[in-house]
């Protein structure tokens, strides 16, 4: 089961939940105007820390209480900058995990793989929106380089073209001006054989290069559960000038929520939290 691994003053009204002590960071889906919330990390100095696990009822419940208050107001973070507000209206418990409900008001077009974050933080993010659409350009550079990928992995030349863009995402991750590419492929053999790709290209020339490339290829259950990684957005939450990135992980009968970091010249995973696991 892959989400056994995900282990690791109060404001009133509709004011800013920043009156906190302790710095959250949470993820934010939403159809049809309402949003899901999740806590996703505590931000403890530079590092993130899992606020509680699956099996810490009493402090998932404490962390409900205070975080999760109705009417708390969070900073909306779309592209790593300021994108609106986050109003919780209740929270409630899932499967092995709490959920908040809430009300968003943004400009950005959440709904579906198009995904948010959410903090109490007065200094993270603040500045502009840096996430859109890919050009033609860019994404025909990024499909070229994703094709090599598959068939570096041994995938069948048969199965190259049917292989499905979950989402793709360009982003500016250290405001060089210059976007990267955060995106999400699969493709399932006739029998269901899946090949997931999660990746993060950056410009290079006229095309693109792989900064990070996670790669799985493996038979799901019989119910059909999948491991894919999807983008949330990305956030500076350590000052460096790069924003670390947010995704999602399927897994049996849940997900799982992760953190990308680039460090020493790679991209690799500093933090997981469980999602929930029915």
């Amino acid at each position: 089961m892959l989400l056994t691994c995900f282990t690791n003053g109060n404001s009133s009204g509709t004011s800013f939940a920043q009156t906190r002590k302790r710095t959250v960071i949470l993820a934010v889906s939403a159809e049809t105007g309402e949003a899901s919330i999740d806590a996703v990390a505590i931000l403890e100095g530079k590092r993130l820390l899992s606020p509680y696990n699956d099996e810490q009822k009493d402090k998932q419940k404490a962390f409900g209480d205070e975080y999760f208050k109705k009417g708390t107001v969070y900073r909306l973070i779309f592209g790593g900058g300021d994108a609106g507000t986050a109003t919780v209206s209740k929270w409630s418990e899932g499967c092995n995990n709490i959920h908040a409900q809430a009300t968003v008001s943004t400009s950005a077009r959440l709904g579906g793989k198009v995904m948010a974050l959410a903090t109490n933080s007065e200094t993270l993010g603040k500045h502009s929106v840096s996430r859109r659409p890919p050009t033609d350009a860019e994404r025909a550079a990024v499909l070229t380089l994703m094709k090599s990928i598959y068939q570096r992995n041994r995938t069948p030349a048969s199965l190259i073209p049917a292989i499905k863009v979950t989402n793709l995402t360009a982003t500016d991750l250290n405001g060089d001006g210059k976007y990267e590419m955060i995106g999400s492929f699969t493709v399932a053999a006739t029998n269901k054989f899946e090949r997931d790709l999660f990746l993060i290209a950056a410009p290079q020339g006229a095309g693109m290069r792989a900064d990070f490339v996670k790669f799985q290829a493996y038979q799901p259950p019989p119910e059909g559960f999948l491991s894919s990684i999807d983008f949330i957005d990305q956030l500076d939450v350590d000052g460096d000038g790069l924003g670390e990135v947010f995704a999602t992980v399927g897994g049996f009968d849940g997900y799982g929520l992760l953190v990308f970091k680039r460090v020493g010249g790679r991209w690799r995973q500093v933090h997981d939290q469980i999602g929930d696991a029915c």
